[in-house]
């Protein structure tokens, strides 16, 4: 199988520079940053690059290895990792991740690899550019930070999760610092970067996430079984980790669903948490909530079609450590959104803008009676108006061709935020409350 590659844009095509990305996820890997990374090599490679990834074969969020052929018209795709066997315990899981990658990266870059022009580390992980430089510096590294995993994961107070804690964080910093440009998910994100991880900000560039799904492909009739017409449908859909609070997330769908009428709940996923609350679902049942695998990428514009809300949790104190990539692909689609996340976040200030809701509480009554009054007024804002309302910022601050340019060093960074600014002033942190139509 092999995905096709756009067409060319318009833009001046620069002359075959060689380009390798880094990643285990690739597609047809379903989690989103395989998608972002897909997206963004196909970019990449219309505008001239001559691109190579080395990647995983697909194993996210199960946690199990597919072999897999599938590639991606013009992209030269390197896999490993079918044989790996990943342990249950998380911390274990972890390490395994992140050794096998890095010794598969090396022997392939020694082995099977030009040096390249532009080297893309997409973190994480991040062992793989921690403790080795590639290449000794005959190339331009470029970093692109999806999340902190110092600070996501292992929250616990205890000496072992304080230890692994501060290891990750070392070798955060230690892969970050090697990058000539560290490309970010939000503002907030490169206040960490620079004031916990001490990368420069000189180096520091904030991109947000861009539309990853097909525009050409219309929403088809797969999922019509799913999405009764005489109910509002509130879904969420995606990877399960613990920054997305899934037990919690569960318990609300469930109070919920218990306490509104004529509204289904949805969650739509795969991997180890999902499997805890769907044995917890099955031992205990509740009329008007349904959990289900992941929709397959074909799928997902009929799933934001028929979604009344979509739903983005993420748990508390996590809002500076990554913003969902998947976020531009539901403004895009008209959804309404609702939000949990913490009250001074761009996050927060970019799902009011867009006509959403945001609660900061995790407690449940609070919650049930914020998402029934959201449901209650939803109609009120037809999805062609919210779709309006996004464009110009979809446009202007999750650009995909912004961030192509600055990658391959054109334009001077044309069209990112750039952290450069002096200590003494304020960064431009929330562009989408002054582009909203």
């Amino acid at each position: 199988m092999r995905l096709s590659l756009p067409a060319k844009s318009d833009q001046n095509p620069v002359s075959r520079l060689k380009v390798l990305l880094l990643s285990p996820f690739f597609y047809p890997e379903t989690i989103s940053t395989g998608k972002y990374n897909t997206v963004l090599t196909q970019a990449l490679a219309r505008a001239g690059a001559d691109v190579t990834v080395i990647a995983s074969h697909p194993f996210y969020p199960g946690w199990k290895p597919v072999r897999s052929e599938a590639g991606v018209e013009g992209i030269s795709v390197l896999r490993g990792g079918a044989w790996v066997r990943y342990p249950s315990i998380v911390i274990l899981r972890r390490l395994v991740f992140e050794v096998w990658y890095s010794l598969y990266v090396w022997w392939t870059v020694c082995t099977r690899c030009r040096t390249p022009d532009i080297v893309i580390a997409v973190f994480p992980p991040v062992l793989f550019f921690a403790l080795m430089p590639l290449f000794r510096n005959a190339c331009r590294n470029v970093g692109i930070v999806h999340d902190f995993q110092g600070k996501l994961g292992l929250r616990g107070k205890r000496f072992l999760s304080k230890a692994v804690r501060s290891i990750v964080r070392k070798a955060e910093a230690k892969a970050f610092q090697r990058c000539q440009m560290l490309i970010v998910l939000s503002q907030s994100m490169a206040e960490v970067a620079n004031g916990e991880y001490g990368v420069d900000r000189k180096r520091i560039r904030v991109a947000y996430p861009f539309v990853t799904l097909d525009r050409a492909n219309k929403p088809g009739k797969n999922l019509v079984h799913l999405f009764a017409p005489e109910f509002q449908h509130v879904v969420y859909s995606g990877a399960l980790g613990k920054k997305q609070n899934p037990l919690l997330l569960f318990q609300l769908f469930r109070a919920a669903a218990q306490k509104t009428h004529n509204v289904h709940f949805h969650i739509f996923s795969e991997g180890p948490l999902f499997e805890e609350i769907l044995r917890l679902h099955e031992k205990e049942p509740v009329p008007g909530l349904t959990l289900q695998g992941l929709v397959p990428e074909p799928d997902l514009p009929e799933l934001y079609a028929r979604s009344t809300v979509q739903v983005i949790p993420q748990a508390e104190g996590t809002s500076d450590a990554c913003l969902p990539s998947k976020l531009p692909n539901i403004l895009a689609a008209g959804c309404a959104l609702f939000a949990i996340c913490d009250e001074q976040s761009e996050l927060s200030d970019i799902v009011r803008t867009c006509l959403g809701k945001v609660v900061s509480s995790w407690d449940l009554a609070v919650l049930v009676t914020h998402l029934s009054e959201f449901l209650s007024q939803s109609n009120a804002v037809t999805r062609s108006a919210r779709q309006t309302a996004v464009v110009r910022l979809l446009e202007e601050q999750f650009s995909l061709d912004a961030l192509v340019r600055a990658v391959l060093n054109q334009a001077d960074d044309v069209g990112l935020n750039s952290a450069t600014v002096a200590d003494d002033q304020t960064p431009a942190v929330s562009p989408c409350r002054n582009n909203a139509t």
